[in-house]
């Protein structure tokens, strides 16, 4: 079994484009996984956030309707 990197919210923001304020709120409403090392050190993976950016993406179908 491979383990997967796990990157704290600094290295993640780095990598996808956003603020690290922005990935620790995704982190606090629950939308972003994360693996809680302690209670001050939360830890992410990179699966955990393209889990995120499928399962909040929206597309717009043909009609007109957001589709997953």
């Amino acid at each position: 079994m491979t383990q997967e990197r796990l990157l704290s919210p600094k290295q993640l923001s780095e990598i996808v484009g956003l603020s690290p304020a922005q990935i620790r709120a995704l982190m606090n409403t629950g939308k972003l996984e994360f693996v809680e090392i302690s209670s001050k050190t939360k830890m992410l993976t990179m699966s955990g956030w393209e889990r995120f950016q499928k399962n909040a993406t929206k597309v717009k179908g043909a009609e007109g309707s957001a589709v997953n």
